[in-house]
This record gives C-alpha cells, structure tokens and sequence, in this order.
C-alpha cells in the first residue's frame, strides 16, 4: 500500500520489517489492558488522498512513528577517555552510532551520525589514541561556562510529568506503587491545567508554565497548616488508582469514602485553628524598625507587619503585602525597601490582565490614613522637567554624549537622559528631550550598554527583551535612529536555513511588478480637528500620531498630571470641552481623539 501512494519513501522500512521478522506480538506495542478512553491509532490498506501539505506531513509523522516500535534498539559506541595533567584528571566522552536501528527510520545513518556535533557533545567521535601513547596540548581555551537551572514546564512536558507522576518519586517502594498511577486520566489532564491557568495558577509565557505568586503562597499555607498530604504530587495518583481498584471490584465505596471523609475532618480542623495572617510558618524579623512608630517588623503569612516595639503585640497597623501585583519579594528585597524606603526598578510584575511590568517600589506616607503604605513608582515623577527640581549630575560619571545636542548623558531615576533634558544649575530650563529607559521591555540596559550605544550608536545584541503582544522572548539591537530622533530595536541578520524556493517564470514576473509599485507607508496628514480640539492645538490639517503628541505637550507644559498618579490628567478650560468631563486617564486619551478628528 505505501509503495503506490505518497508514502512510498517509507515502504522499504515496510519491507524490512517483514523481512526480517520485526513484526511479532509484543505487549510493548499490543497491550489491550492498556486501552482505557479509547482505541489506539489502527492502520488500515486504505492510501491517503487529497491531503494538504500540513495533513501529509502530520500523516508522514504518524507512519513514521508506527512503524519505528517494530524495529530494534539504536546501538552506539560510547567511549569515555580520562586524560590527567599533573594530579588533574579530565573525561571526555564520545558516542557514535554503530547500527541505527528505529532511527534509520527517521534519517539516521551511522556515517553521518556525528556531522552535526559539536564541541564538548557525546556525540562528537574521538581521535584515536594507541595505548601508552602520549597526547601533546597544541593548545588550551579556558571558558567561563555557568550552570542552567532546569527548563520550565512546556504543556507537553507537564502532561508527560503528570502521566509518569511516580518516577521523579525518590522512594523506591512507593515509586514501585505508583507504576501505574498519574494525576488525572489522558482525557482529564488538559483540563487540570487550564484550570490552573483559569485560576492565575500558573501563566501562560510563549511556550512555557511559570507558576505565580499565588501558587507559592499556597504550598506555604497547606504546609502552615501540616496538610502537607495535598502537597504530594502522588495524592492524587493514589486516588486514580483506589477508584481503579473499586472499578475492578477490589475496593469497596465505603472503605475509600470514610478515608476521604477523615482527610477532609483534618483539613478542616486545622483550618479553624487560624485566620489568613497567623498560619505557622519559617518567617523572617527584618532589623530594620517600622517607618511609623519604631516597632519590629515581622513576616506573617500575607504580609510584612509591625508587631509593636517588643514584637508581640498587634502593632501600630503599618504593613505591605509580600507579593504585589504577582511579585513575591525577597527577604532581602523586602529588608532594603523598608530601609531605604525604595527599591527597583523591579521585573516580574504583572497587571490584572496579565501583562508584564517593571517598576520601582516605595513606600510612602498616607496623609489620610496617617500611616504609610506601599506605592509602585513607574519613573513618571522622575521628570523633572514637570517638577522644576534642580538636579545634579556632579556625582556622577558621564556615559557619553547626547546623540541629539552632544550634551553629557547621565542616570536619572529609571531613566539614561540628556543632562540638557532636566533643569540643573546650569541650565534651569530645559531644551533637549533625549531619554531612553534603563529597562525596555523587561531587558536591563547596562550603563556599558547605553555607553556604546551613544558611542558606536548600537548596543550589542540584548537576548532578554519581552513582546507586550505575544509574551515571548526575542533579541535585538538598540541602535539610534537620527532620522525619527529615537532609540530603536534592529533585529539580526539570519541566513535562510533552506534555499530560497524556486517561482515560475509568470509568478516572478508578478512579484517583481508588485514590487515596482509598492511604496513605502507614510502617515497621512489629512485629519481635521473638531473646533474645541483645534482651540487646544491648532486647525491645521494633522494626523492621529501629531494630536496624541501635540495634546501631550499642551497637558505637560501646562502641568495638567494629577499630582498622586501622573496617568490622570486634570482638564483646565480649553480641554475640558474635549474630554467631556474634569479627569480622564492616559489610557483614555486615543479614544478621546478618535471622536474629535474627522
């Protein structure tokens, strides 16, 4: 059958493994006491036909694996040399394929098996070496290698752990036990974790499962509270397999019920001995006083609290959270910002909707509740060309010069800017605008980072920038684009990992006249502002990107930011006719436009 379809590159595996008798009855691959929610995959003689491209490489995939349980193990040479210099020893390893086995189905062949390895790989072959003979050092390269922490889960890998919950058991005989158990069924497994991520459990990063705050604070109150039971990744394989017992008639309902039923007293009785902030815990006393009455501050199960001068007593009400917007802090973290009052900026925070933030922290004094508390600090304050504080850079240490006026470049809050950006002694009115981030999209831009990139007007290559749409990591360039007047990413050149694909004679001709015509994008600037927009930035025809700016420059040269929280803006007469209403939010401000440009 595969010899007369689109198949037919796999149909002498087909015939090997009838020839040679690969194809015996094995409960390696026929097991019907396996079979639980349904059947498994069943060849028939029926060719494919009418396939996509994605069809017959999925149907390519299915074959392929099918056919590869019937034929013998892969077998490799392995060879581990121990070479000593002086009293040191060094191994180095190699392995090559000797006879490919299943892999030949997949391309493997024992010439070629090692083509592709690399430097310090198994899989690299080793010279030959005869006995007694002594090696020479022609030459030695030292390299600073670090550790890597192991992967985060993928769903893939997560639904395998969940199957084979038992193996990473160390006890041997309760390992043996759980050979037959998992959390949850296959057709429940899936649905485990989108409840976990429902539950903000667990976030959703590109590929991978990072687990959240919430979580961990979880695993310390069922371990506060010695359940410790609901912590055991096998709890609920032994339940999958007690009702596997009852479904073979070899557990009575009663028997498991009454189990259930004194779990769920014990959970319930330890729950009553404590409210949410005195569950039992390894909690840290931090050395510095609480900012408010001098009293000792202590961790408890949600938050830092002051708990009175001799740290026994309910204190004078002051406390932060110890995990704001999804970030857990550190006890040295925590320790820092009660000293210094600040801390950060920070990675890791995520707003209710789930996206990514940096920010600093501080803790600040609450005139209302005569108290203080806890408030994130994303650098708006930092702009002191709304504040008019005199800012000195004589500390400081110049990290180039301005690409925009030449002027020395310095830190300011969360910010590298242009020593002419801010008033300073010098020049108490601004006149250069040039500021870039110190952290862009959860990537830290090193002050060497931001030195070379005012020198050679690009960075090296950042590895750790993260895409506010689609969550995931990428790399790229910061380069200065003097055309826009802006820092920007520029993204590194890859060769093509195949050949460009060949186009008709018709199909190029096609693409070149597309190309010919095609033009760059431009903003237009045809958008004719209503009469109360026009009363704030003028009633010459403009574009959307030239309103958000000009209104932008009107709210800060008027100082029209709220003095608590720099995203709210206070309407003075000429926009309160455009907003509709005395404050709106930044966020409000594209929307706002859209209504009064036509």
């Amino acid at each position: 059958m595969l010899a007369t379809s689109g198949m037919r590159h796999l149909a002498p595996f087909a015939q090997q493994a009838i020839n040679d008798n690969y194809i015996r009855p094995s409960k390696r691959v026929f097991d019907n006491s396996k079979v639980s929610d349904h059947f498994a995959i069943i060849p028939t003689t029926q060719a494919p036909s009418g396939l996509s491209e994605a069809e017959q490489k999925l149907y390519d995939l299915v074959v392929r694996r099918f056919m590869a349980v019937f034929f013998p193990s892969a077998e490799y040479q392995v060879t581990t040399r121990i070479s000593k210099v002086e009293q040191h020893s060094f191994k180095t390893e190699g392995k090559v394929l000797v006879k490919p086995g299943w892999l030949a189905i997949y391309g493997k062949e024992a010439a070629n098996e090692v083509e592709d390895a690399k430097e310090g790989d198994k899989g690299q072959p080793l010279v030959a070496v005869q006995p007694g003979e002594q090696p020479r050092t022609h030459h030695a390269d030292v390299k600073g290698l670090k550790t890597k922490p192991p992967a985060r889960y993928s769903e893939a890998t997560l639904l395998g752990a969940m199957e084979s919950a038992g193996k990473q058991i160390d006890d041997d005989e309760l390992r043996e036990a759980m050979q037959e158990k998992g959390l949850g069924t296959p057709a429940t497994r899936a649905a485990i974790i989108e409840g976990l991520l429902t539950e903000k459990y667990m976030l959703r990063e590109g590929r991978e499962l990072i687990p959240t705050a919430k979580a961990f604070q979880l695993m310390t109150l069922l371990r506060g509270l010695e359940v410790e039971e609901l912590c055991r990744a096998d709890l609920t394989g032994e339940w999958e397999f007690k009702l596997s017992q009852m479904e073979k008639g070899q557990l009575s309902r009663e028997a498991f019920m009454q189990q259930i039923q004194a779990m769920t007293e014990k959970l319930v009785k330890k729950a009553k001995e404590y409210d949410r902030d005195t569950i039992p815990g390894d909690y840290a006393t931090l050395a510095t006083p609480c900012p408010n009455c001098g009293g000792v501050v202590r961790e408890n199960y949600r938050r830092y609290a002051c708990t009175g001068a001799n740290g026994a007593s309910e204190g004078c009400g002051f406390s932060f959270t110890k995990s704001p917007a999804g970030r857990t802090f550190e006890t040295a973290e925590a320790e820092q910002l009660l000293r210094e009052r600040r801390i950060g900026p920070l990675e890791g925070f995520r707003s209710k909707a789930g996206w990514p933030f940096v920010a600093e922290v501080a803790i600040v004094h609450d005139e209302e509740a005569g108290n203080y508390k806890l408030e994130f600090d994303f650098g708006d304050d930092k702009d002191s060309e709304d504040t008019g504080e005199i800012v000195d850079f004589s500390a400081q240490q110049s990290l180039g010069n301005c690409p925009k006026c030449g002027a020395p470049v310095f830190e300011h809050g969360a910010n590298y800017v242009c020593s002419k950006a801010v008033p300073t002694q010098q020049q108490p009115t601004p006149s250069c605008d040039f500021k870039s981030g110190q952290i862009i999209l959860q990537q830290p831009i090193e002050r060497e980072q931001m030195s070379k990139l005012l020198q050679t007007g690009k960075t090296d290559l950042l590895e750790k920038f993260v895409s506010n749409r689609t969550r995931r990591n990428f790399k790229a360039f910061l380069v200065w684009d003097g055309a826009a007047g802006t820092v920007n990413f520029e993204f590194e050149q890859r060769d093509g990992k195949y050949p460009a694909r060949k186009t008709t004679g018709a199909a190029a001709a096609k693409t070149t006249r597309a190309a010919a015509v095609k033009k760059p994008r431009t903003v237009s600037a045809t958008l004719q502002p209503s009469a109360d927009l026009a009363a704030v930035i003028g009633n010459e025809p403009t574009s959307r990107p030239d309103v958000i700016k000009k209104l932008w420059d009107y709210i800060k040269t008027n100082g029209l930011q709220d003095a608590k929280d720099k995203r709210v803006i206070n309407a003075d007469a000429k926009l309160k006719p455009v907003f509709g209403k005395d404050q709106v939010n930044m966020f409000e401000l594209a929307g706002i436009v859209g209504k009064h440009v036509s």
